[in-house]
Formats: C-alpha cells, structure tokens, sequence
C-alpha cells in the first residue's frame, strides 16, 4: 500500500501482519500503529480501517465462514503523506 485507506468487515477475525513500512489500523474505537513484525488482530464482525500515508506491505491472514456469510468492502481512497486517514 502507498498512500492507501481501505475499510472491510469480516464474519471471522483478520490478523494482519506487517510485512513492512507503517501501517495504522482503527477497529472498536481503537487506533493500532504497526510497523514492521507487528501483528494487529481485527475481530470478527467489526469494521477495520486500514491505512498506510507512506508505504506499508501487509499479509491478511483469515479464513472462510461456516455458514458462508460474505465479507464486505465498506471504502477505498487514496491519501497523502501528510492527510489523517482516521475519519
């Protein structure tokens, strides 16, 4: 991701793990800032609101749903360095 925010929602947990650069991640009302070998887990059912304003590569780790409910894509934009991506 450069200069990339995104929000999706999962009916399982999300575990992403930073691979590297700054990557921000809001979920509940919560901002996590992770950086390279950070982990930051997003729980099923909740929103999460990624953004990288510089560059971060990240792997998404999760898996299907029993009962087949799909995930969902809430937005995407693109942002600058220096724009708050948090809203």
């Amino acid at each position: 991701m450069r200069g990339e925010s995104w929000s999706d929602e999962h009916p399982h947990d999300e575990l992403n793990h930073v691979l590297e650069g700054h990557l921000f991640v809001r979920c509940d009302g919560e901002t996590a800032e992770a950086h390279t070998g950070d982990l930051v887990l997003v729980p099923a059912g909740a929103v999460g609101r990624h953004w990288a304003p510089d560059y971060a590569r990240m792997l998404a780790v999760y898996g299907s749903d029993p009962q087949g409910r799909p995930s969902r894509v809430h937005g995407y934009q693109r942002i600058g360095p220096d724009q708050d991506a948090r809203n």
